[in-house]
């Protein structure tokens, strides 16, 4: 898996635009990976604005995908915390329009010290627009990115859809969304139990929702690993048990194991094989996942595929 990469974000970098009370616009950046530049009085500025300083002294800003429960795959900083784009922004070419009193409580995201990307997070998506006050603010697909102020640490998200326009933000730049047929519930652990569904055979392993569970052929379950990162998690969302995991009858409670993730989740597997739902099945007897790319297959109690009728 490609190792996180530290790139800086020079001056100059973003073409300077006109500017007024609302709004900046400014011709989309292209990410320069160079050694991180040092900190700059502008950078200092802005932290005390109210932008959260870069991780660490000197250090760069990190970017990674996290999943965190309720929602598909978002964007979080080296500590968890979660990052949002504002629909009223433009990406193209980028454009902050918070500024003033929604700073109060929208942060940006700033980098004065270069950017570290971790794997799964496709480095070219990510550049900067020029605030008014000088800073250079992260962008991810031309999208300006913001902390929301009560948001401290991972799986905090009290600023998604508020004003029905701040989201948080997906590893491709859109919105992440909302999906109650993902990760467990708060306290609740993850169910595993087979069901009888119509094409396939012989019965596969769904969630206590009726959700299908498919299996990826790139992956290894000898040892487990999984190779479903970046664009991937786009439609592909991993199985999670951050409270444990209840095996219905029909499944083989040893067979049932969990690895690590890139991002520290820890990812159910089945005989070794990570699990994933896919993002169009919502409801019972759904298998649009089903030999996608003839990669990804339903998977058995047994950990094998399932086959068609």
């Amino acid at each position: 898996m490609r190792a996180p990469r530290v790139f800086a974000m020079l001056g100059g970098l973003v073409a300077a635009a006109s500017l007024s009370a609302c709004a900046l616009s400014a011709p989309k950046a292209e990410p320069v990976f160079q050694a991180p530049t040092e900190p700059t009085a502008s950078a200092g500025a802005g932290a005390a604005a109210g932008g959260e300083a870069p991780a660490g002294i000197g250090g760069p800003q990190v970017l990674r995908i996290a999943q965190v429960d309720g929602f598909s795959p978002l964007l979080v900083n080296g500590k968890g915390r979660t990052i949002y784009r504002f629909d009223n922004d433009s990406n193209d070419p980028p454009t902050t329009t918070c500024v003033e009193a929604c700073l109060k409580t929208w942060q940006p995201v700033l980098a004065p010290n270069g950017v570290e990307v971790d794997a799964g997070l496709e480095e070219d998506l990510v550049g900067t627009v020029t605030r008014p006050d000088g800073d250079e603010q992260l962008t991810l697909n031309g999208w300006p990115m913001y902390y929301f102020h009560e948001d401290l640490k991972l799986g905090q998200t009290a600023g998604h859809g508020t004003g029905n326009a701040w989201f948080a933000i997906s590893p491709s730049g859109g919105r992440a969304e909302k999906s109650a047929d993902g990760p467990a519930p708060a306290n609740k652990p993850q169910v595993l139990r087979v069901a009888e569904v119509d094409g396939l055979t012989p019965a596969v392993v769904v969630n206590a929702k009726g959700r299908t569970i498919y299996r990826f052929q790139k992956d290894d379950n000898n040892p487990p690993r999984t190779a479903c990162a970046g664009d991937c998690l786009k439609t592909w969302q991993p199985v999670l048990a951050p409270n444990g995991v209840q095996v219905d009858d029909g499944i083989d409670e040893d067979l049932v194991g969990a690895i690590t993730r890139p991002d520290g989740s820890k990812q159910l597997t089945l005989k070794g094989w990570p699990l994933y739902y896919f993002h169009k099945d919502l409801s019972l007897g759904q298998i649009a996942g089903h030999g996608v790319k003839d990669q990804w297959f339903a998977i058995t109690a047994g950990g094998g595929r399932a086959q068609r009728d």
